[in-house]
């Protein structure tokens, strides 16, 4: 993968790099927006708070995007799906542990790559390979970190950006290489420029998740 960090492949391990202050280069248009409007409501922060996205704002990448819940460590949960992700596993994707999306073999790895988002924290891409009926299709998986109601970061913002149509689900993937970049603790982030500013009005009056105005996402009870 192109840009700042370190990728690997199937074997080996990979690093885990500084980011703040860079910009990272994506294959993905959507992965590119979903980090450009992340790191536009950190506003000074490190790491965002989950009660400052908006829908509104994401238009060009809701339907890839999902946001994950850490319930507790090495249990991490979809709280809402986008209807591309929905397509994929060809069924509600709420509730799903982020492990359903991955082939038996990568489920180990990827919640562990996962889990280092929250840890470090760290933002990850994946490049990604399904090999299902329907033909290969690949894909590449942005996570980033959310703060919750108290401050912690157990939420994420995730899009996923694929090379072609959802033929044949569910499709599950296997991880080709990845790359964490770890935000450093206490670092504030560059204020956003008034030329990348976006609306900030997804609040959430409580720390529960509020339906969403948006069809195709939907509140996990």
């Amino acid at each position: 993968m192109a840009g700042i960090g370190g990728s690997r492949g199937e074997t080996g391990d990979g690093e885990i790099h500084d980011l703040m202050g860079e910009r990272m280069t994506r294959k993905s248009p959507l992965l590119e927006e979903t980090w450009r409007y992340w790191s536009s409501l950190r506003d000074g922060q490190a790491i965002p708070r989950r009660d400052a996205l908006e829908p509104r704002s994401m238009s060009f990448t809701l339907g890839h995007s999902m946001i994950l819940d850490r319930v507790r460590p090495g249990t991490i949960r979809v709280r809402l799906g986008g209807r591309i992700m929905q397509d994929i596993m060809g069924m509600e994707v709420r509730g799903l542990p982020i492990r359903a999306f991955f082939d038996l073999e990568a489920r180990t790895r990827a919640t562990h790559l996962v889990e280092q988002v929250f840890e470090t924290p760290a933002t990850l891409e994946m490049d990604l390979i399904s090999d299902g009926q329907g033909g290969g299709l690949r894909g590449q998986l942005l996570v980033l970190p959310l703060l919750d109601h108290v401050g912690q970061p157990t939420k994420a913002l995730t899009c996923l950006g694929l090379d072609g149509p959802v033929l044949e689900p569910p499709r599950r993937f296997r991880i080709v290489s990845h790359r964490l970049s770890a935000i450093r603790a206490g670092a504030a982030a560059p204020r956003r420029r008034a030329d990348d500013a976006l609306p900030m009005e997804f609040a959430e009056p409580t720390p529960a998740f509020a339906p969403s105005p948006v069809p195709w996402l939907r509140v996990v009870k």
